[in-house]
């Protein structure tokens, strides 16, 4: 859910030059006999500043393609949950990587301040684009097709590096500001929250994207390459992540596609029982409650994600108060 830049880098950049003079060492870390040919900033998340770097070898024929990679350089956030978010992203992305699921590769990680001024990773560069704009059999069946993969992993094998999912809710719990943000219905989400959290039943824990959502998909064409930004994961209930995608498949495609999307999911693992996940679905929603404007929307689109935001919000308290699982 993070669409802003990331903080301290929103419009600014250094010049190329600059820029290759500060990254050249990582180029060489990579392989020494490698030259650094480009190098240019990406818009990202909230979470990490990115780096596209471009090498080349001198014994490469002309024609070759350039070794491009990406440069993660992770914000306060990370840094503050995690003090090896570096090891911890890229020792994720092998797992997962040998685990069939489709992430970009690991090339290095550096939780020290010798290079650049805090942690950052290496990884491979995925060319594509974002996911296609209709919601389609296609798009749905690749999207639960990836998620699914992931939540039958078993995250014992993370459980000792990994956060926990519930340290991030327990965080929010814990800091209630002065004064609630009442559009996104923070009080009522609270209140029910506070409630139902010390006593909830969770599933058997999963490996958590932590941030699912089609944005952060890379597709050639109609086709599914890559499921990145990783900075968020954690192990946990699935249904934490089921949803995240249910409140962005609103947002992007409309009510009809979040509830196709469930049902195709809750089938995929055998009729999995949501009868909580109305809560689930109010710990997703808080995760923008106080932060919507920061988003840079303009009016007419602010409006409409309000809009969709209440209607889903509320949607989850009346199923709660009437007792109703989710159908």
């Amino acid at each position: 859910m993070q669409r802003i830049a990331w903080p301290g880098a929103e419009g600014v950049d250094a010049p190329e030059e600059e820029l290759a003079a500060q990254f050249a060492p990582i180029a060489r870390r990579l392989d020494p006999h490698a030259r650094l040919t480009g190098v240019r900033r990406l818009p990202g998340g909230m979470s990490a500043q990115i780096t596209v770097l471009e090498l080349a070898r001198p014994d490469s024929p002309p024609e070759a393609l350039p070794d491009t990679v990406v440069v993660r350089q992770y914000g306060p956030k990370n840094i503050a949950t995690d003090d090896r978010p570096a090891d911890t992203e890229t020792r994720l992305l092998a797992l997962l990587r040998s685990a069939g699921v489709p992430v970009p590769e690991p090339r290095l990680a550096d939780d020290s301040s010798e290079l650049l001024k805090g942690p950052y990773a290496v990884i491979g560069f995925v060319p594509g684009a974002g996911p296609p704009a209709i919601w389609s059999d296609r798009l749905a069946g690749q999207l639960i097709d990836v998620l699914v993969r992931l939540h039958r992993l078993d995250a014992a094998v993370v459980t000792s590096w990994l956060r926990p999912y519930s340290r991030r809710l327990e965080r929010w719990l814990a800091h209630p500001p002065a004064e609630p943000d009442e559009l996104m219905r923070e009080t009522a989400i609270r209140q029910v929250l506070g409630d139902w959290w010390p006593r909830r039943s969770e599933l058997t824990p999963r490996i958590l994207h932590g941030d699912f959502w089609p944005g952060n998909t890379m597709w050639v064409a109609d086709r599914l390459v890559a499921v990145i930004d990783w900075e968020d994961a954690a192990w946990g209930d699935q249904r934490s992540d089921l949803a995240n995608i249910r409140l962005e498949l609103l947002w992007a495609y409309g009510r009809a596609a979040c509830e196709d999307f469930t049902d195709r999911y809750r089938a995929a693992f055998g009729e999995l029982d949501l009868a909580e996940q109305p809560y689930w679905d109010l710990v997703a929603a808080t995760r923008p409650v106080g932060r919507l404007a920061e988003w840079g929307l303009d009016p007419s689109r602010m409006a409409n994600f309000l809009s969709q935001y209440q209607e889903f919000v509320d949607t989850a308290l009346a199923e709660i108060r009437s007792g109703t699982p989710h159908a």
